[in-house]
């Protein structure tokens, strides 16, 4: 957000420009393509959400709340959380059948 900025002439093909429009991220065509572009480089894993959101200059909730309303998931869940979380809900489990029968 403090970034240096330059500018562009960008060439781009006339029927494009209502397909970026349409895509309603932002009012301006300019702010469409930047978050369009933050989109893109954080779904191809080249930038964390948090820089993903700073490139597209919106908050980190708001980035967040546009990539869920885009069906983009935000957070991988891996296989190494999933194993912790199934010893968890058995330790849990555990200890809930164990004051049951106290």
């Amino acid at each position: 957000m403090g970034a240096e900025r330059i500018k562009i002439n960008l060439d781009l093909a006339n029927d494009l420009i209502p397909l970026i429009e349409d895509l309603r991220l932002s009012k301006s065509l300019n702010d469409n393509i930047t978050i369009s572009i933050a989109i893109a480089l954080f779904t191809s894993k080249s930038v964390s959400l948090a820089r993903g959101a700073e490139i597209a200059e919106m908050d980190l909730a708001d980035f967040m709340e546009l990539l869920k309303n885009k069906n983009i998931p935000w957070n991988e869940y891996t296989e190494d959380e999933l194993r912790l979380d199934l010893i968890a809900l058995r330790d849990f489990k555990d200890e809930l059948e164990d004051d049951k029968n106290d």
